[in-house]
């Protein structure tokens, strides 16, 4: 991968990111696992908890909640096939 390449995706996921905030519902275009184990459902709406915002080259990333596991997962939005705003924006205190 070239470094346009990457600062290409870079600058997309980043867009994307921006793009959705807390309470949105996000979807996987394929199951993710880490370390061997399974961690999400592709095509299952999760709803985004938290966005953490990072400075290059390290990537912002969304937080969801695995309905397998029950544990909180850092999401990168280069992984998401698509997402869908809250039908009402989360109130914070």
């Amino acid at each position: 991968m070239s470094v346009l390449d990457f600062t290409e995706l870079h600058l997309e996921t980043e867009l994307l990111w921006n793009e959705i905030s807390v309470g949105d519902s996000v979807m996987l275009d394929a199951d993710l696992y880490e370390s061997n184990s399974f961690q999400l459902h592709k095509y299952q709406p999760y709803e985004v908890l938290a966005k953490l915002h990072s400075i290059a080259p390290e990537p912002s990333m969304l937080v969801v909640k695995s309905d397998v596991t029950g544990e909180l997962i850092n999401l990168h939005p280069a992984l998401l096939c698509s997402y869908q705003s809250a039908q009402q924006p989360v109130s914070r205190a």
